[in-house]
């Protein structure tokens, strides 16, 4: 667009700032095909800077640097353009960068939003939401109030300044803290009919609600637990998620690390800077060796019940053989005595 001196049009960037300035540069083409920024101007507004907007004052189109704009100034095309700041006090539309304007103060409340909207094929305007609850719209250049209407009934007045509005008279604000509503300026304000459109798959079987016993609400035990607000939600086939995963592979690297340090250290320092999952690895082992002792302790006795009743037998067996042959020899002794008697008589 052209600037207030120059009989030529150029590529120009303006500046808003929350201290109230705006400043104007050039973007002037080089010889290597680039382009160089040059400080134009400031011009001082009342107010933080909310919305800037460059307008041809000729066709009241916006004067943006689109490529066609931007091809045409190869051909000397000239754009008279103006400048259109919004802040939260008032709004001025002037030729940049230090020249005065129409000016438009806001009566009571500050702006919030604003934004320049088109109406069809009719022209554009400027719609800005005000701190009073309310949406308005002023003409372009004269910024003369054309409409007012209520809309703290649908958005949240404190959130204003996070609305956006779109060039088709589209506001996109915030209803609540978690839900956000749309609505057009040029409607003709009645409700939209409530769609039937659904956002989940009616075809998908939805898992049973967990329950519970009788017993379990008695003690007081939880009635739905993380995993089965998860299975509810998402399915038995659901992937875990990044934070599940990243907290399992933390989990194995810490198992390993531990496992490296268990094996590399000695039992009297490992024992005192042993971890819990070495000291439980630790006790597994000294339980299983128990358990072999415990294993030969019983086999040995065995082997010496074993033995000890193979020696009672031994025993008994020889006792009985000492036993038979201490009779016969008794009976062979009183058998000679007997004889001898015999021989004398």
């Amino acid at each position: 667009m052209t600037e207030l001196a120059p009989d030529y049009s150029s590529l120009l960037m303006f500046v808003g700032t929350n201290l109230g300035s705006l400043s104007t540069f050039k973007l002037l083409p080089e010889s290597h095909g680039g382009y160089s920024v040059q400080y134009a101007g400031t011009t001082s507004v009342d107010g933080r800077v909310l919305y800037v907007a460059p307008i041809d004052a000729e066709l009241g189109d916006p004067a943006e640097a689109t490529q066609g704009a931007v091809a045409g100034l190869r051909e000397g095309a000239r754009i008279n353009g103006v400048l259109l700041a919004v802040t939260t006090s008032s709004a001025r539309i002037f030729k940049p960068p230090v020249a005065k304007g129409a000016h438009k103060s806001w009566d009571e409340f500050l702006c919030d939003s604003a934004a320049v909207v088109r109406y069809q094929a009719k022209g554009y305007a400027l719609l800005g939401l005000y701190g009073d609850g309310s949406a308005k719209v002023y003409s372009i250049p004269a910024l003369k109030q054309i409409a007012s209407a209520p809309v703290n009934h649908i958005l949240d007045v404190r959130r204003f300044s996070e609305a956006v509005i779109t060039p088709t008279g589209d506001v996109l604000g915030w209803t609540s803290p978690s839900e956000i509503a749309m609505l057009n300026v040029w409607g003709t304000g009645t409700d939209l009919t409530r769609s039937r459109d659904k956002l989940f798959n009616v075809d998908v079987q939805i898992p049973p609600r967990p329950t519970i016993s009788n017993v379990q609400w008695m003690t007081g035990t939880l009635y739905v637990t993380p995993a089965d607000m998860d299975g509810l939600i998402g399915g038995p086939d659901r992937p875990p998620s990044k934070r599940m995963l990243e907290q399992m592979r933390a989990e194995e690297r810490e198992r390993r690390a531990l496992g490296r340090q268990a094996a590399s250290s000695s039992s009297s320092s490992g024992r005192e800077d042993e971890g819990y999952w070495a000291y439980m690895q630790r006790q597994m082992q000294e339980r299983t060796q128990n358990l072999g002792f415990a294993d030969n302790s019983m086999d040995r006795l065995e082997e010496n019940s074993s033995s000890f009743a193979d020696d009672v037998n031994k025993f008994v067996s020889k006792q009985k053989k000492k036993a038979v042959m201490g009779c016969k020899w008794r009976l062979y002794s009183e058998g000679l005595d007997f004889g001898k008697i015999l021989t004398k008589i």
